[in-house]
């Protein structure tokens, strides 16, 4: 039931690479109802809930609840998870019942490295603590090998094409790819891996606010940098099979799209990295609408069906992208990086448009951002305006009676701002290469459409751009 739950959400919100599927066709039953079929099934008393099958229903179900904007239930089924996965032991390999085939073993090792990746990704998201470190954990990635070519026997089978010319004693088949697209899955793990660190030392920003003694340096050099940690990390990248560093369009054969969304979801958790990096350094303007524009343009060169598999969680990549465009205009600004933010805005409208079609939790976000920029323009016309008759103020002997007047003219989508000093917008007459700074008013800033799920947040994307 769990796994329908999740399925049924993933349909919903547009997740279907092929014809064989029609959203239409799945929408009822919905997700809550195999959500709450999945949720009674789960024992009140979780010592009474043992074996995998418990373990992979909360999992699941926390997935689910993510799909679904229950970000509250999205924390409960992951502690009930790692409640029952410390009764089992699920963290030590050594732990497991020595009676388990091959098939079982694998299925456990990816319940674990799939969970690990959401236990991070919720702590950079939504705040709270890592339950799992990898330092505690002794469980191996899960093999290199495609399902099909395991059995209860063991791994890999030899081949069966006679022109081979090969024995079947000399070569093991393990895919039907020149790779197995488990190597792509291990790569984002690995990702997340390096995350854990980079998130222990965000957080120690903050520890002194305890007001506790600092211990972590005695065993812990200093923080590397953001080009430090990226370079090292892209040249794992450039060491991966080119199946995992291009997104060609979907064909509707699973066995070759999944390699393509392994790709995608390699972007997606990069960008990530970097979001989460970034956070940790002083940025001025200019550096925060590179990495924006960046990481944009990246998500804009990906096949929109691997965006809708990746569904909900991506909305959360986005977001953390316009933490960084909000907080670009919400501190002081020049006319030149206003007109760059407001491109790189419109983009990401854009990029929400894509998704609005499939994505039930995007839906308007694209249409509010747009609103937002609308309302923002408006105030700099009205300011232009504002600010060109204050710099060429009518003679007093010229006095026009006031019924004869000529109002300016006010373009619709003007914001009116409220009584008091207007800021200057645009270099005066004589400035010559200086740059005038401006600053808007926060009543403008206060609607941002992010986070683009509408749950509340506490992590460090929006701690990081403030």
């Amino acid at each position: 039931m769990a796994v329908c739950a999740l399925v049924s959400g993933r349909a919903r919100d547009g997740a279907l690479f092929t014809n064989r599927w029609h959203r239409d066709e799945l929408a009822e039953p919905p997700s809550e109802a195999f959500y709450a079929a999945a949720k009674d099934s789960i024992p009140r008393d979780l010592a009474a809930a043992r074996g995998i099958n418990y373990m992979r229903a909360c999992a699941i179900l926390a997935i689910a609840s993510i799909q679904n904007g229950q970000i509250k239930n999205m924390q409960k089924y992951s502690g009930m998870y790692h409640t029952l996965t410390s009764l089992e032991g699920l963290h030590d390999e050594k732990l497991w019942p020595k009676n388990l085939s091959v098939i079982e073993t694998e299925e456990r090792r990816r319940l674990f490295w799939s969970i690990y990746t959401l236990d991070i990704y919720s702590t950079i998201v939504w705040g709270g603590v890592i339950r799992y470190r990898e330092a505690h954990s002794l469980v191996r990635y899960p093999s290199e090998v495609d399902d099909e070519f395991i059995t209860p026997h063991g791994y890999g089978l030899p081949p069966v094409s006679p022109e081979s010319g090969v024995s079947p004693d000399d070569v093991t088949v393990v895919s039907r790819q020149p790779v197995a697209w488990l190597r792509g899955w291990n790569f984002t793990t690995d990702l997340y891996r390096i995350l854990e660190y980079v998130v222990d030392g965000n957080r120690r920003r903050f520890s002194s606010a305890n007001g506790t003694s600092q211990v972590w340096s005695l065993f812990t050099p200093a923080s590397m940098s953001e080009p430090a940690v990226m370079e090292r990390v892209l040249s794992m990248y450039a060491a991966l099979p080119s199946q995992f560093k291009e997104t060609p369009p979907t064909t509707g054969d699973m066995a070759k799209d999944l390699f393509g969304f392994q790709s995608a979801n390699i972007q997606a958790t990069l960008q990530l990295l970097r979001m989460v990096l970034l956070s940790a350094e002083e940025l001025g303007v200019d550096r925060k609408c590179d990495v924006a524009g960046e990481l944009l343009s990246v998500f804009s060169k990906v096949p929109v069906e691997y965006l809708n598999a990746i569904s909900s969680p991506l909305l959360h990549h986005l977001g953390g992208i316009g933490y960084i465009l909000g907080s670009v205009m919400e501190g002081s600004l020049s006319e030149a990086s206003y007109q760059r933010v407001r491109t790189l805005l419109l983009e990401m409208a854009d990029l929400l448009g894509r998704l609005e079609t499939g994505l039930q939790r995007a839906a308007g976000a694209s249409q509010r951002l747009r609103s937002q920029v609308d309302r923002i323009d408006g105030y700099m016309r009205t300011s232009r305006l504002l600010n060109l008759a204050a710099q060429n103020p009518r003679p007093q002997h010229n006095t026009i009676p006031m019924d004869t007047k000529r109002e300016i003219p006010i373009p619709p989508t003007t914001y009116i701002p409220p009584s008091g000093p207007v800021p200057t917008v645009g270099p005066p007459p004589g400035m010559g290469e200086q740059i005038m700074q401006f600053q808007l008013p926060p009543e403008l800033l206060s609607d941002w459409p992010w986070p683009l799920d509408g749950a509340h947040t506490e992590g460090f994307l929006p701690l990081a751009f403030e």
